[in-house]
Formats: C-alpha cells, structure tokens, sequence
C-alpha cells in the first residue's frame, strides 16, 4: 500500500465551497454598505438644502425663484452645487423649487436613482417629516413647508 499525501477532491470542494459562500457574504455586506452610504448622503443634502432654503426665505414666505443655482449664489448651500447637476450620490441632478400648487411650499427633486429600493427607502424616512414624498421612475420628490 502506498502512502500517499496530499487532498482528497472532496476535501478541495468543501474548502472552495466555505471561500465561495463567505465571497458572498462580503459581496452583500459591501452592496449594504454601499446603499446605506448613499442614502445617508442624500439626506444630509436635502438637510443642507432645507437649511439654505430657510435663509434664502423671502418676508413674504413665498418661494417663486428658488433654486440650487440660487441658493449656491448665495452661499446658502455649498457654492461647488452650481445648479444641482451631478452631484447627488446616484450622481443625478438635486433640484429645489416652488411647489406649482402652493408658493408658500418648496419640492426637492433628486434624480438617478439607480435601486427602487433606495427610493423606497427615502420615501418611508421622509414620509412622517414631509409634506409629501413620492418615488417615480429614477426620482424621489419631496415636498416641504416653508
């Protein structure tokens, strides 16, 4: 009888089969993380928006005129916004703008999400703090009260 050394192909295959199912679990945990991040951005920019919409607010509490582009010019929201293209983490537009059917209110629009469940997400967050929030295609739209 030879003694031979080395691993049997049962052995190899329940070795590759533990790397393979922790590669996934890593995979997951990153894509978590991942989502997580981007929705935390997110908030943190709608956050910066509605703190510069306060001190954009006209007497009047009317917003005709708001916008990114006017909130950078003032320096109410980071100057590098410009006009809100690009920027958000899906790497969409952030808009803000009077609601059409009440100027004493303002909508935030952010563009490009990629996951419906990120939208989803935003939507359930915002839905107890907002005037309304809906998710449609690729956008989230928020509505606030001046």
């Amino acid at each position: 009888m030879k003694n031979v050394k080395g691993f049997t192909f049962i052995e190899v295959l329940a070795v590759l089969s533990i790397i393979a199912l922790s590669t996934m679990g890593v995979l997951a945990l990153r894509d978590w993380a991942a989502s997580n991040a981007r929705i935390s951005e997110a908030k943190g920019q709608i956050a910066t928006l509605q703190s510069g919409v306060q001190q954009w607010r006209p007497r009047n509490g009317i917003y005709t005129g708001i916008s990114v582009e006017e909130l950078s010019s003032i320096a109410a929201v980071p100057v590098s916004w410009d006009d809100g293209s690009a920027i958000n983490p899906w790497g969409g537009d952030i808009e803000v703008e009077v609601d059409s059917s009440d100027a004493t209110k303002y909508r935030v629009t952010i563009t490009n999400i990629s996951l419906e469940q990120e939208g989803e997400r935003l939507v359930r967050d915002y839905s107890e703090i907002s005037e309304d929030v809906s998710f449609s295609g690729d956008s989230v739209e928020i509505g606030f009260q001046g």
